[in-house]
């Protein structure tokens, strides 16, 4: 069991990288492009070979390797989104409460 540990911990570790890679270009992509459709799908294109690759070197350890891999590219989605999801909330209280003062500036 211990060397099975030992041989699907890398493929989790290139998950891991494989989702690094994805979600930081999207997150650069959104930033750079804002709301433009085509140019953001243009761009999940170009990235779509990341996750795929990643996936077809873990089929060559099987089922097991795939999902390893998809596994470690999962975990990071969820760091990811987390991470941005805290950053975003942060940005509109700030933006929230600067709101607020004008309003509260605008009555007195």
């Amino acid at each position: 069991m211990s060397v099975e540990v030992l041989f699907y911990f890398p493929l989790f570790i290139l998950g891991l990288i494989a989702g690094f890679l994805y979600f930081t270009h999207l997150f650069k992509s959104v930033n750079m492009y804002g709301t433009e459709k085509g140019k953001v799908l243009r761009s999940m294109f170009l990235r779509l070979p990341i996750p795929v690759a990643a996936a077809l070197i873990g089929s060559i350890a099987g089922v097991g390797g795939i999902v390893s891999v998809l596994l470690g590219f999962t975990v990071f989605q969820i760091y990811f989104l987390v991470k941005v999801g805290a950053k975003l909330k942060k940005e509109v209280e700030e933006e929230a409460e600067k709101i607020a003062q004008q309003e509260k500036a605008e009555k007195e």
